[in-house]
């Protein structure tokens, strides 16, 4: 059975929250639904993730394709509270830079 994808908000604020499994599992869905993130937004966008758990190299690759996608719509995305594993992973693949990856 495939947990679902994580879910993606909205916060009062106007930060974006991702939370629940983003692994290999999910990817696919999650990867589909980024663009949740920066639709009708302008500038930079706040993407807290300390909700996130499931954190692998499928995790990555879905923060970059949404990275991507985002830029050409004109809208950066900032990722906040990453959890430690995510930044481990991202400072290992040299791709903090790529993502603006804060603890």
């Amino acid at each position: 059975m495939t947990d679902a994808a994580p879910a993606i908000e909205r916060l009062p604020d106007g930060r974006m929250r991702v939370a629940g499994g983003l692994g290999f599992e999910q990817a696919p869905e999650a990867l589909a639904r980024g663009q949740l993130l920066y639709e009708g937004g302008r500038g930079e966008v706040e993407v807290d993730l300390a909700g996130l758990r499931e954190v692998d190299s499928a995790t990555l690759a879905v923060l970059l394709a949404w990275t991507a996608r985002a830029a050409r719509a004109g809208v950066a995305l900032r990722f906040t509270g990453a959890p430690a594993s995510l930044l481990a992973l991202a400072r290992l693949c040299d791709a903090a830079p790529l993502l603006g990856i804060e603890a």
